[in-house]
Order: structure tokens, then sequence, then C-alpha cells
């Protein structure tokens, strides 16, 4: 991503009016490489992100609601000793490095007014964020070297050294035809290449836009034509007066798919209509638009993924053993001929010699009166050989029976896991993952391990969902088989109508009538709503049932979620996640 030197110098000068003199109010750490400063003053209140992960290094005010985890890390403790209440009093940027310093007034144990300092590197895979005292001391940081690297120790105690700055052109300050004439004189490489290494502070995409307008569109091999050096020359110099007068645009570009792809502080040209151009009105804001999604989704993947490797296992194992047990029950069912063996045996025991291992005799079964051979026991009498064939025919009638109950629970599990998995993949929080976890602990899947409860008073519970339909009607639904059970049984009125996918796992979905009739309109709305809310997503034409709640039960002993109806009523729809957006309630 293009969070290079010169968007960090943008950044940073958006920051500095609103930040430079506010005070740190509260600290949180999210996330291992994320922490969140909310800042305070007279005039300003906003909360400060900075980010080292290595996929979003960056530093921006933010918006987005970020959830905490219920016991904050030693190093957040830590922080919120040394700096609430401190006073941002410096944002300084070296030249156009992606890395800035925090400047906090701040007072010791004692009383005496100190300052400290939060270095944040945003340089990538390198990325961290280091706390330093008064002397340039390490305090702590996000991430620690290892003692045996002796090139940059970062480790408390020791003295803070800034990552070695390169030996290139300094973009705000260089004579840009000394820039071009060092580049031009590389050949045979890549302009956009030899631009990336000789400049410091432009990522690759700005590369690529200068090459792009010197060579207008053609190669970019160099050398360079006399004109294309006079082209490049002007783009070198409008870049350098735009970042010394801090004229950037916040721009993010997406695909054809509507897929956000990048990030950068000008209007792209290199694409052409490949990609959809948007703006937003500050630096911080397109970040906000760019990354919140995609790291939301990143933390709840880290924090699922265990339960999810734990359903796959679990469902592959249950598939097995259907299947394995389905081939047993067929071989099972196929008992009778032991039954007539023993008949037949038992008809005949005057006629069989003793020790004989195998016996001719007539087949009264067969309409045609043919004969058989029946194997026998040369150790068994006739009558044992027969008490045998009847002995083993009961024990084969009782597996089967068995085994028909082993199936259908084994489906039922089956099913009751599929509707497990799809909460999951729509969970939004990590208060929905609990959930979910919680409700396999209490369904007897998963084992209750030390800890739960604490952190099942710590974490705020999930709420379902909730909108409202064009025509004013609300419409809830479950994120989860406990919330569904909780809207169809017990908070919901008889005449409300209830919606669910036909055979699919999906959410239960209640239109709350208020003893009113439901228009067709909030009908189709809530039936796209249940096909949205479920493993049928991405299908077209899902079949919807719906009837009245009171026509819904759930069976004795049945798992959370699972329920049975009748009278009901089928709509086919296409899910719709633009509709689900448009009628979900603030």
């Amino acid at each position: 991503m293009a969070f290079d030197g010169v968007f960090l110098r943008l950044m940073c000068h958006e920051l500095a009016p609103n930040l430079i003199g506010a005070r740190v109010d509260k600290i949180y750490q999210p996330t291992k490489t994320l922490l969140v400063l909310a800042m305070r003053s007279k005039e300003f209140n906003g909360k400060l992100m900075l980010c080292a992960d290595p996929n979003g290094a960056r530093i921006q005010m933010t918006k987005a609601e970020i959830e905490n985890p219920p016991v904050p890390s030693m190093l957040c403790m830590l922080l919120r000793k040394k700096l609430i209440g401190a006073k941002l009093t410096a944002l300084r940027q070296p030249d156009l490095e992606r890395l800035v310093y925090l400047d906090f007034d701040t007072k010791n144990e004692l009383g005496d007014p100190i300052v400290l300092t939060l270095v944040a590197e945003l340089m990538g895979r390198n990325a961290n964020l280091i706390l330093c005292d008064g002397n340039g001391k390490v305090i702590d940081a996000i991430r620690r070297t290892d003692a045996s690297d002796t090139t940059r120790i970062i480790m408390p105690g020791v003295t803070y050294t800034p990552p070695p700055a390169q030996n290139r052109f300094d973009l705000i300050g260089m004579d840009v035809s000394l820039a071009v004439e060092a580049v031009s004189a590389c050949t045979p490489k890549n302009l956009a290449t030899e631009l990336l290494t000789a400049v410091p502070g432009i990522s690759p995409i700005v590369c690529r836009e200068l090459s792009f307008a010197a060579t207008k569109g053609q190669s970019d091999d160099l050398p360079l034509t006399a004109q294309s050096l006079q082209v490049l020359t002007q783009q070198l110099t409008d870049l350098q007066q735009q970042v010394q007068q801090y004229n950037g645009i916040p721009t993010m570009l997406a695909d054809q798919n509507g897929k956000l792809t990048d990030i950068t502080f000008f209007e792209p040209t290199q694409y052409g209509s490949a990609v959809t151009v948007y703006h937003a009105d500050t630096f911080s804001e397109l970040l906000d638009r760019f990354y919140t999604q995609r790291d939301q989704k990143a933390r709840l993947q880290t924090k699922s993924h265990n339960l999810n490797k734990w359903l796959h296992t679990t469902l592959a194992r249950l598939a097995r053993t259907v299947n394995v047990r389905t081939l047993e029950l067929a071989k099972a069912q196929d008992c009778e001929s032991l039954r007539k063996y023993g008949e037949l045996l038992k008809a005949n025991l005057g006629r069989i010699p003793a020790g004989a291992t195998v016996c001719r005799v007539v087949d009264y079964y067969d309409p045609e009166c043919g004969e058989i051979d029946i194997p026998l026991s040369p150790a068994l009498s006739p009558a044992q050989n027969a008490q045998k064939y009847f002995k083993e025919y009961r024990k084969q009638c009782t597996a089967a029976g068995m085994l028909e109950g082993l199936i259908r629970q084994a489906k039922a599990d089956i099913a009751y896991l599929d509707s497990v998995q799809e909460a999951l993949n729509r969970a939004e929080t990590t208060a929905d993952i609990e959930a979910i976890q919680e409700e396999l602990q209490e369904s007897g899947f998963l084992k209750v391990r030390g800890g739960n409860k604490k952190k099942k008073n710590t974490l705020k519970a999930s709420m379902p969902y909730e909108f409202v339909s064009t025509d004013g009607f609300t419409i809830v639904a479950g994120r989860n088989n406990r919330q569904n059970d909780k809207l169809t049984l017990r908070e919901s009125a008889s005449d409300d109508l209830w919606f669910h996918t036909k055979n699919i796992p999906g959410s239960h979905v209640i239109v709350k009538s208020d003893h009113r009739p439901v228009p067709d309109t909030t009908l189709t709305q809530a039936a796209i709503i249940a096909a949205t809310l479920s493993k049928g997503k991405d299908a077209t034409g899902v079949a919807v049932d719906y009837c009245p709640v009171k026509r819904v039960k759930k069976p004795s002993g049945a798992a959370p979620g699972m329920v049975i109806y009748e009278n009901y009523n089928t709509a086919w729809v296409d899910p719709d996640e633009a509709l689900l957006k448009q009628l979900m309630k603030s």
C-alpha cells in the first residue's frame, strides 16, 4: 500500500493542528500491533490510531469502533501509566522517512517535568511502536529485537537508534535536474524501478505514474529520449512543489469488482478506465474507509481460527461416520437370508449328517422350490448351526435399529454444526464468537475450560440484527442459534411472522406485526434478509419458508436453533447485501 514518506508528511500536516497541545485521555491496545490514544483538548476530541501491522502500518485519526480485549496487555498498562494526562507537543518526521516522533510533556513519579517520545516506525514488515524517555533510552516497544541481533537493538534500557537513513536524493530540497541526470544514466534498467531506488519517500505507484507521464505509456526502459527527460523533469518539479506546499488529494482506487486496491495522494492516470477513483475529505477518513473493514475481518479471522478449524474437522469426521454407518446399515438390513437359512436347517435337521460343512436343501421360500446350499460349521450339530443363523439374524436386526438411530443423530449434528459454522462466518465482533463458543460448550460439543466464566462476564453481549422495512415494520434476526431460539420462542408474539431459508442454515427472521396485516413489500424484504443471512447468500433463487410464529415448535431435546413448522408458504428471492445495509436500523 502507498503509505509512503510523502503520504506520512501530508498526514502529519493534517494531524498537527488538532493534536498539538491535546492531552492523552485514554489508551487502548485492541491488538498486539495497534494502539489507540484518545486525545482531548478544549477545541478537540478524537482518537489517534498508531498501527505497526506489516500490512497496514500507519498513523491517523479514526472514528471506527474498535473492539478492545477485556484485559489490557502489559504494554498497554505501561503506556497508560506513562502517558495518560501527557500533552503532545510535537509531531516530527525526519525528511521523508516513514518515521514519526510524538513528543509528550508529562511528569514522573516525583512530579518533575519530563519528555517522553513515542516513536512510530511505519516501515512495512519492520514496523514498530517504541516508547523512549527524555534521554533516548527505550522504555518498551511493541516488537523487541532478539539479543543476538547486533544491527539495531530494541530492548528496555537500550539507547534508541533510528533505522539507518538511505543516501539518496532528498525530494523536498533536491536539485531535480541532478536527480533526472542520475536516473537517466542507469542503463539498461527500468525508469520506475530506478526512481524508486533514487528518490526517497515515494512508493511504487508514484514511480509508475511519473514513468507513465514521461513515456506516455510506452516502454520505460532507460535511456529515455530527450522529450521524455524533459517531461520527467517537469513531473518531478511538480511533485516537489506539491510535497513542499502540502498539496495532496486523499485518493483511493478500486478494481472493476469494487474491491479497494490502493491509496495515494494524487489522482492517477496510469490505469485508465481499469480502476474507479474515490476521494475523501481528509487522509484519516480515507484510511478509515480503506482499512477498517479489512482490519476487522482480519482480527475476527485470527480470533475464530481455532473454532473454524475444529468445526471443519468435526464436520468431516461426522460425514465419514455417516458414510461408514450407512454401508454397515445396508449390510445389516440384508440379513433376511440368515433367518431363511435357520428356518431351512430347522426343517431338515434329520437329513443333515454330523460334521457336514455344507448341506443341499429344498428352498420352500422359492415359488419353484429350487435347491440351495447352506454353509455349515462342522464343529456344531445341525441344530446348533440353525441356532447360530437365528442368533446372527437377531444381532443384525438389533444393529440395523441402532445404526439408524446413530445415523439420524450424526445427520442432526451435521445440520446443527452447519448452522453454527454459518453463524461464525457472519460474526462481526469478538462477543459474537464468544457466544458461539459458549453455545457449543452448553451443547456438549466443546469442553468447558477454566476462565470462561470470567470472560463471559467481561464481554458485552451481542444483540440481534434489527431492520426497519420500507413499510415501517420492525424486522429482527438472530446472530447465532441461541439468539434464534430466544427470538422465535420467547420474544415473539403468536401472530408475528417467522422466516427461514428452506433446508439451508441461516438466521431466524421475525417480522413484528404488532397485530397488523403485513404488506407484501415487507414480506419480500424479510425473505431477502433471511436469504442474505444464510449459507445461500451467494446463490440466486433461494427458497425461504415463512409462517406465523405460533406454527413454529421446538422438539424436545433438539439442538439450539432447531425447530419444526407447519402450514407454511415459500418465497423465492435473491439475496441482497445492499438491501440489508439500507434497512439496517442505526
